[in-house]
């Protein structure tokens, strides 16, 4: 059987990117999002989710990465965010991380979302993909476990070490629809050699609005995201195709 979580990135980053993912539930396969806290449309984006799209899973999307502020105060994780910001990208992480500040700002971040959305999210992942750094994986599996939650394991190796450490992960993770692969086209190909088992696929949907174009060099790329993943062609090749759209909830 095929078995398919479409998860969109980034909710709460922008209202654009808010609106973009809702639309993409709503009218087309999302099924999954994860919520960046500590951006300023979170707030607001988990309440017109929970009231418009209450089938929509909420998970977290851990930031560790991206040059922003950390949920705990700076002085408490100084390796992970030097002068009280994140490092840029996962490349520009330190080698050596210290697991209690790891630990730290994603309980920070756990705990903020709860407050937001009243209950625990679905999932975790992480931006940037930065839980593969080898110091922030045991931590980010840990927190996953305590709490019960499936994750998304990017790769296949990070996927056997997550389900050696008890984490419900899907079989499969789909992250070519994007940038130039975010067409209608390759998400029909995707879909028609899409595997036996559970798939994650990943995605950006969202509007282009000032503050994402002030703050993202992965803007108008989103709208087309938006309109591909609303498409009816996708629609009825997965009733074709017998592909059951589901959440991380649901794994």
């Amino acid at each position: 059987m095929k078995r398919l979580i479409v998860n969109a990135d980034d909710f709460g980053r922008t209202p654009g990117v808010n609106a973009g993912t809702l639309r993409a539930c709503l009218r087309g396969i999302v099924t999954s999002a994860t919520v960046m806290v500590l951006e300023p449309a979170a707030e607001q984006g988990i309440r017109e989710a929970l009231s418009r799209a209450p089938r929509l899973d909420l998970g977290l999307h851990v930031v560790l990465t991206g040059g922003g502020s950390p949920a705990s105060p700076a002085a408490e994780v100084p390796a992970l965010a030097p002068r009280g910001r994140f490092a840029r990208d996962a490349g520009a992480l330190p080698a050596r991380l210290p697991a209690d500040e790891v630990r730290r700002e994603i309980e920070a971040q756990l705990s903020r979302f709860e407050k937001l959305a009243g209950r625990l999210p679905s999932h975790l992942d992480s931006h940037h993909h930065a839980a593969r750094h080898p110091d922030i994986e045991p931590v980010f599996a840990a927190a996953a476990g305590e709490k019960g939650l499936p994750a998304r394991a990017s790769s296949r190796a990070a996927r056997e070490r997550l389900r050696q450490a008890g984490l419900r992960t899907p079989d499969t993770f789909l992250d070519g629809f994007y940038a130039e692969g975010a067409t209608t086209a390759n998400l029909l190909a995707m879909l028609e050699s899409l595997p036996e088992g559970s798939s994650e696929l990943m995605c950006h949907p969202g509007f282009p609005d000032e503050a994402l174009l002030a703050g993202s060099s992965y803007a108008g790329q989103r709208a087309r995201e938006v309109e591909a993943l609303c498409d009816p062609a996708i629609r009825a090749l997965l009733d074709r195709l017998g592909i059951r759209l589901l959440g991380f909830s649901e794994l």
